[in-house]
């Protein structure tokens, strides 16, 4: 299982008197219950990211951590470590419920052999014959080419591919990496985004992706894929040109927009990232972060408000050891978030807000991995625990709990799930 290489010591950084109080209530959620921590915070009170631009002390390790945990937009699952899968949330939990609904998490029976899980508007399952079962939306055929049914109930195995290591799932598509490094993806091939092939809408099998070779890791969001190597070395394809991290001339076709799989040029070795439909990050081994696509919203947390189409260095994240979706983790475990994020009773009345600078939301983090859902964040932390922050409506967030009305210091306040990896 992979670890990163990191200094493991307590550390809090300088900060005013009023706001070292409440990181010292919030910001060590880790050693506490969710009724424990702070019941108002302000943004003004969060402490803003602004650490040294220092290379680490040592270089961090490729993270090929398996997906142990996936969120969509109204249910969770996760794998514990003895392979049993589990799942929480609202409609695809794979158990009887009496309503539909169950923010407890509780265990799927006849699974006791999975290894990793994604999921968007479907859930993907990897389990350890290297096979691929989906359930959930089949709108594009991600799960089941060959059924009309919209929605997957049961899990399905997905045919077509074969000793497979790894999964991702966006909202139209299902991407898996296999043995040999190859990469496949099912689904949606609008404007041929996949294979150039304009005449084929959808895939009515896995299809390899071209250029890609001795893949390790992959991370996929709405027609944008991104492929990391053996040696560190970063590839990206998709429909979307502004994240693939390259300038490139646009087709004059609006129906045609295959940008084959082409390496994404950073200074260094890449052993973190993720993907996004308008933007993208990479954590490079030196604990520095580039970053490229659309920040209209902040969600690089960079002063530019436009389009950045190569890889530029980030201005505020160093000595950082975990990425993903608007979210970071320091040498010193220290979790900074940013973004937009919404709050209301439902999310078809939320009032939105943007933070366009990373701000501390929790402290002594040792992490295993960071997990972005639709509306929905997660960290796992070295111990099993997971910890939620966003939107819980659904009961995403596994507390035995659905919280419709989302204030803002809930919201942004993590809080310990009831699922654990062990």
């Amino acid at each position: 299982m992979f670890t990163h290489n990191r200094t493991n010591r307590n550390y809090l950084p300088t900060l005013p008197t009023a706001v070292l109080v409440l990181s010292l209530t919030v910001l060590t959620a880790c050693d506490s219950s969710p009724v424990e921590q702070i019941k108002a915070i302000t943004q003004d009170k969060y402490p803003v990211a602004n650490m040294p631009d220092e290379p680490l002390e040592t270089p961090l390790e490729i993270n090929i951590e398996p997906k142990r945990l996936a969120m969509t937009s109204s249910w969770s699952a996760g794998v514990k470590d003895d392979g049993t899968l589990w799942t929480w949330g609202t409609s695809g939990l794979l158990r009887e419920t009496k309503t539909g609904q169950d923010p407890t998490p509780r265990q799927v029976k006849g699974v006791n052999d999975a290894v990793a899980v994604s999921g968007a508007g479907h859930m993907l399952l990897l389990r350890k014959d290297g096979t691929v079962w989906g359930w959930g939306s089949n709108y594009h055929g991600q799960v089941d080419p060959s059924d009309d049914d919209t929605f997957i109930e049961e899990l399905r195995k997905i045919e077509g591919i074969k000793n497979i290591v790894d999964i991702a799932a966006g909202e139209m598509n299902s991407i898996f990496l296999d043995n040999d490094g190859k990469v496949y993806v099912l689904g949606n091939n609008e404007h041929a985004w996949v294979n150039g092939i304009r005449e084929v809408e959808v895939l009515s099998e896995p299809t390899k992706v071209a250029n890609l070779e001795n893949i390790i890791r992959i991370e996929f969001q709405n027609g944008v894929l991104l492929a990391l190597n053996k040696k560190g070395e970063l590839f990206s394809i998709g429909k979307a040109e502004y994240a693939l991290g390259r300038s490139i001339e646009l087709s004059q076709d609006p129906d045609f927009e295959y940008y084959p799989a082409q390496k994404v040029q950073l200074p260094n070795k890449v052993v973190d990232f993720y993907a996004s439909s308008s933007h993208a990050m990479a954590l490079l081994e030196d604990g520095r972060v580039s970053v490229w696509g659309s920040n209209g919203s902040g969600q690089l947390a960079m002063k530019a408000t436009g389009d950045i189409l190569i890889p530029q260095k980030h201005e505020k994240l160093h000595k950082i050891i975990n990425i993903d979706e608007s979210s970071a983790i320091t040498e010193n475990g220290d979790l900074y978030v940013w973004g937009k994020y919404g709050f209301g009773e439902n999310r078809n009345s939320v009032s939105t807000r943007t933070y366009d600078k990373p701000f501390l939301i929790m402290q002594n983090v040792k992490p295993i991995q960071l997990i972005d859902g639709y509306l929905s964040y997660a960290v796992i932390t070295s111990d099993g625990n997971v910890w939620y922050w966003n939107w819980n409506e659904k009961g995403q967030r596994g507390t035995g709990e659905v919280t419709e009305s989302m204030e803002k210091d809930y919201v942004l306040t993590p809080e310990k799930s009831l699922f654990t990896l062990n």
